[in-house]
């Protein structure tokens, strides 16, 4: 009954004309040119096909879309899957309509950045009655203290350098038993971390797997560091494919972003997993953080995918601010966009397909996304903007609020009023925020620890995230260095 009736609300949609709110026919015909597979009825196939669970027990369509989201174990996950939260955004989705959760794909969309559009991530997969993929995080569990990461996704970061108690955990065995409805329908099942291989809860759903659908497409986001008997055990017995992070080919590079990891080591465990993937016809892709002491490598990384006839992706660092190259100086980011566009690859380096798709990431991270911080970076420093010392609390919320008023209505092709109503949530959620940081942690200076962060990465953030979880977030990065 539930897919008759959504074979009929697709239909009724998706005969007229491709356009929503602030999204011309232009902007999706170009966006179709751009996908994988163009003669798609949907916008996106997220909330047709994927559920994403974080470490909170939080689920959404995608990790963009932790916007007010069901919750795990308040709510089964069938509840989830057939809920009102799900319809309502298929529903806007099928009206070509991005502004109810879906504000970063809109920007980028309206913006040309087709490369960058999450959206396209999830047009592997065909609109299905049950979700077709999973992505789990599971547990913070994890062995690593990489500079750029937080407790949230590190037990040992939560630990040791945030000196923060344990993280609850959201899952248990009636999680397990509850993917036994929905594993037989899967096509591919992700583990995110922490670090998957370390976390019992994944080798319980891999038992599942084994029993009721084997020959399913399990993709794992794994830090390298782990190779042992277990490991080995379910790589031969599931069809696993492999990504792999690494975010430097110098050594002491590599060892200062990855706290407690062992270059060398990994190394040797790539090497295992190269052949492993390309021996069982399975998948490989490196996931690297381009930041202010690797960028410089970028170039050296796509001879090293293509040499290994492997693919890549560049993951994008907000924070912390200290480590991304968002923030740099426009005279330091003048000299990272200049070297890098400068990087010729020769035919050689680029003769197969996979390597042209290489490159291509290359030349969105350089030309799309450095050339825009560029001009953001001028932008800000050409604004005079006071110290955090020198301003009130009151005055820094002003100013904050100015700024992503003025971003909101410079980034958004839409009426006056869907404009006027993302503003309305955006300043609710961040009165959220500091009720609830100033009823956990007494009196603080909220926005004075905020109002100088642009405005694209700090609305990025607060719409990606759920308010419990950028409490914890502002109480780690921001808090401890806040005027009070």
């Amino acid at each position: 009954m539930k897919q008759t009736v959504y074979k009929l609300l697709s239909k009724l949609y998706t005969t007229e004309k491709k356009s929503g709110p602030g999204l011309s026919s232009e902007m999706v015909s170009a966006y179709n040119a751009a996908r994988s597979k163009p003669n798609s009825t949907h916008i996106c196939h997220a909330p047709f096909s994927n559920m994403y669970f974080n470490v909170h027990g939080d689920c959404a369509p995608c990790w963009l879309t932790f916007l007010e989201p069901d919750n795990y174990p308040t709510k089964s996950i069938r509840e989830i899957w057939f809920g009102e939260k799900y319809q309502t955004l298929r529903n806007h989705l099928l009206k070509y309509d991005l502004t109810h959760k879906c504000n970063v794909c809109l920007k980028n969309l309206q913006g040309g950045n087709h490369t960058s559009v999450l959206a396209r991530a999830y047009d592997v997969n065909a609109p299905a009655e049950y979700p077709s993929m999973m992505e789990l995080e599971l547990s913070n569990t994890c062995n690593l203290e990489c500079v750029m990461c937080i407790g949230e996704l590190s037990s040992s970061i939560r630990k040791n350098r945030e000196r923060l108690p344990a993280m609850k955990n959201a899952y248990d065995d009636n999680f397990v038993e509850q993917l036994e409805e929905f594993i037989p329908h899967l096509k591919e099942l992700r583990f995110n971390g922490g670090e998957p291989f370390l976390i019992n809860e994944v080798f319980k759903i891999f038992e599942k797997v084994e029993k009721l659908n084997p020959k399913l497409k399990i993709v794992i986001a794994t830090n390298g560091t782990l190779m042992n008997y277990k490991v080995k055990e379910w790589l031969n017995k599931l069809n696993i494919h492999i990504n792999f992070s690494l975010d430097s080919l110098t050594p002491d590079i590599y060892e200062t972003i990855r706290v407690n990891a062992h270059f060398d080591r990994v190394m040797e465990h790539f090497l295992f997993y190269r052949q492993y993937t390309k021996e069982n016809n399975r998948t490989m892709c490196l996931m690297v953080n381009p930041m202010r002491n690797n960028w410089h490598e970028m170039p050296e990384f796509i001879r090293f995918v293509n040499k290994h006839n492997i693919n890549l992706w560049f993951n994008t660092i907000h924070r912390p601010a200290e480590w991304a190259i968002w923030s740099l100086p426009h005279a330091e980011l003048s000299k990272v966009y200049n070297t890098l566009r400068e990087i010729k690859f020769t035919k050689e380096e680029t003769s197969n397909s996979l390597a042209g798709f290489n490159t291509g990431i290359y030349n969105n991270l350089v030309n799309v996304q450095i050339k825009n911080w560029l001009r953001e970076a001028e932008e800000r420093e050409s604004q005079q903007v006071p110290e955090p010392e020198t301003i009130v609390e009151d005055d820094a919320k002003k100013i904050l609020e100015k700024n992503m008023t003025d971003f909101i209505y410079a980034s958004f092709n839409e009426g006056e009023e869907q404009k006027k109503y993302r503003l309305q949530q955006l300043f609710k959620k961040l009165e959220q925020i500091e009720n609830l940081l100033k009823e956990r942690n007494g009196e603080i200076n909220f926005y004075r620890s905020v109002f100088q962060t642009p405005a694209d990465i700090l609305y990025t953030t607060l719409d990606s995230k759920t308010v419990n979880a950028l409490v914890e977030n502002f109480e780690v990065h921001m808090l401890q260095q806040a005027p009070h």
